[in-house]
């Protein structure tokens, strides 16, 4: 016997997910409410979607009924899991609009697609809003590592343990079993309890939609620096590219080494301290991006300043879109202010107010800008006098 699940991914949220449990709360809700009625399955004949009794009413309701408690808890746990991080980094009012969206496609899609004595049957579930969910994470998230449970039983011997995976692998290899799925119930006079084909259409909007706001907020800060709004390009500068002497490639490599060796041994601090170091004499360095972030902290929390603001800079410039971008700025902009660089620390501040405008830090950048121009002003003051 073989059993995986999935327990968690690597992305935390920074602002609490509303909308998203208010939406699995909706669902455990009505389940509750009406799950366990002897009348239930007339329920669900009249508020199912039935393809050959197209009903806008039934696209939506049916999203939130549910066939069983493990239909139920296998979709809710798909949906803690993964849409609170599309929440945090869309909005609370955006994903609403997108999960419900998402849900729409997906049953439009079944209902499209599906065939023989489908046709006549309820369709319910929110599978597919959150097949949505699960394609706009994997252009989101692609490299997002989630952390899988298993349990093996094999004669009489139990194994079990987790593992990570790559977002972008598991999901992938998830949307080839809906897509196959699919086309065998295409061709398959059965009729099978899994609505494939609102698998397919929803994670297919779920891709279209994630790709278009991806494209749509790139374009968008590109627009903003070449309009001189955008301060980023003045803020982290660019890294030019050079080819170095055999000697120092070899030195660079032996740091590259050294820094892995102490994040195996567990000796954060240390490794810290030794890209920071090398950061600033070579920039090409390359460590995984979840310790860019928690170095530069480090290296800011031991008084490193210098280190810390190449730390910094190298995070945003390489992830400009990361939930960690706004924190990165705000914190290189108090360290811009510590060294006495006012017009840097305001780049930074005006960056967080003009291109993360739902950031929790848009207020405090704000209150830093207004002491800075105060400041300015008082110097021109005392200047005068």
């Amino acid at each position: 016997m073989f059993f995986l699940w999935p327990i968690r991914d690597e992305f935390g949220v920074k602002r609490f997910p509303y909308v998203n449990y208010t939406i699995i709360f909706i669902n455990i809700f009505v389940f509750i409410l009406f799950g366990f009625r002897s009348s239930y399955q007339d329920i669900v004949n009249t508020f199912g979607f039935i393809p050959d009794r197209f009903s806008i009413l039934t696209i939506f309701t049916s999203m939130f009924l549910h066939g069983g408690l493990m239909h139920l808890a296998g979709n809710m746990w798909y949906l803690y899991l993964m849409g609170d991080n599309i929440e945090d980094r869309w909005g609370h009012v955006q994903y609403l609009l997108f999960y419900l969206f998402s849900g729409v496609i997906a049953t439009l899609f079944y209902g499209l697609f599906a065939t023989g004595n489908a046709r006549s049957i309820p369709s319910i579930g929110a599978s597919g809003a959150i097949s949505g969910v699960l394609g706009a994470y994997v252009l989101l998230f692609p490299r997002s590592r989630i952390t899988f449970w298993y349990y093996i039983f094999v004669f009489y011997r139990i194994y079990s343990g987790t593992f990570d995976v790559f977002a972008w692998f598991w999901i992938l290899l998830w949307f080839i079993q809906q897509a196959v799925g699919m086309i065998t119930s295409m061709h398959s006079s059965a009729t099978g309890g899994i609505a494939f084909g609102a698998h397919v259409g929803g994670f297919l909007a779920g891709v279209l939609i994630g790709f278009l706001t991806k494209t749509f907020q790139r374009t968008r800060y590109v627009s903003n620096v070449l309009s001189g709004r955008n301060a980023l390009y003045r803020i982290t500068g660019d890294v030019p590219y050079r080819i170095l002497p055999f000697e120092q490639q070899v030195e660079l490599f032996n740091k590259q080494k050294e820094i892995d060796r102490l994040i195996e041994e567990k000796n954060e601090r240390e490794a810290a301290i030794v890209y920071g170091e090398t950061l600033r004499k070579y920039p090409e360095i390359t460590i995984a991006s979840s310790y860019e972030y928690k170095f530069a902290e480090m290296l800011q929390n031991h008084g490193l300043i210098d280190a810390s603001i190449e730390a910094y800079k190298r995070f945003v410039r390489n992830n400009p879109f990361s939930k960690l971008a706004d924190n990165a700025l705000y914190n290189l902009g108090k360290l811009y202010l510590e060294k006495g660089e006012k017009q840097k620390a305001k780049d930074c501040f005006m960056q967080i107010v003009l291109f993360y405008p739902y950031s929790e830090l848009v207020d405090a950048a704000r209150y830093e800008l207004m002491n800075i121009k105060q400041d300015n002003v008082l110097e021109i003051q005392n200047f005068q006098v």
